[in-house]
């Protein structure tokens, strides 16, 4: 694949990353109101003498802060998909961090969603017997979304496969 210089600007860029409702403050807010709510329940049953059931109640509290926080470190992971002119790069950062980069000539590429029988689907970028999923953390209407529009970008850039005429007056 060519190499792309890093002063080129692509013709599309877009980042992927796993949608998440809540952010890490609200997530925060709700793991502070479960320990509150659960020292009030706790104090209840201190007092009448029920004491091993507070160990129980915290328990609660520290597996959802666990959930959220790999809940959170999974959201880190990422994928960016650059169109240049003579190249198509996706970057996939894992959740540790490793950059892994996948280079595709533009001109050759398909973009191929496959739908399962129990709406999930899967979205590959193929060319030359080659094939790549992108996006698997996202959900099917938003791997449909993006289908149509890489595929709307290939099809602009095929047509005008090289960089816009300069004008000189």
């Amino acid at each position: 694949m060519p190499a792309v210089p890093r002063s080129s600007k692509p013709i599309f860029s877009i980042a992927l990353r796993p949608p998440r409702s809540l952010s890490r403050r609200g997530a925060r807010n709700v793991v502070f109101l479960l320990a509150a709510t659960t020292t009030m329940i706790s104090v209840i049953f201190w007092s009448v003498g029920a004491w091993p059931v507070i160990g129980f109640l915290g328990i609660d509290v520290i597996f959802l802060a666990l959930a959220f926080h790999f809940s959170f470190r999974s959201a880190r992971q990422e994928e960016r998909i650059d169109l240049h002119p003579g190249n198509l790069r996706v970057t996939r950062i894992p959740v540790r961090g490793t950059r892994q980069y996948f280079d595709f000539q533009p001109y050759w590429l398909r973009v191929v969603l496959e739908r399962g029988e129990d709406e999930t689907c899967s979205l590959f970028l193929q060319t030359h017997g080659k094939s790549l999923e992108i996006a698997g953390f996202l959900g099917p209407d938003d791997k449909a979304d993006l289908a149509a529009e890489l595929e709307a970008v290939l099809r602009k850039t095929r047509c005008n496969p090289g960089p816009p005429p300069v004008s000189s007056l």
